[in-house]
């Protein structure tokens, strides 16, 4: 889904072009960031490089802690 920026909002993201834009919702007080789809993607892949990095790490320590339990 797709919304368009309020003239407000816009004038926010002008004025605050090299950081990321904090947005409050009223109804909860939850704070969101508005990023740029670019900045977001490269996020967005760092953090599925790290969690397969992790996935990786973590078959291996079970494969070592499997061949140590093997050996006589």
């Amino acid at each position: 889904m797709n919304i368009e920026l309020t003239e407000q909002q816009q004038h926010a993201l002008d004025v605050q072009s090299e950081q990321p834009l904090r947005v409050i919702d009223p109804r909860n007080n939850a704070a969101y960031y508005l990023v740029a789809v670019p900045r977001y993607e490269a996020v967005r892949e760092l953090l599925e490089e790290e969690r397969q990095q992790r996935a990786i790490r973590a078959v291996g320590l079970r494969n070592a802690a499997d061949r140590i339990e093997e050996e006589p």
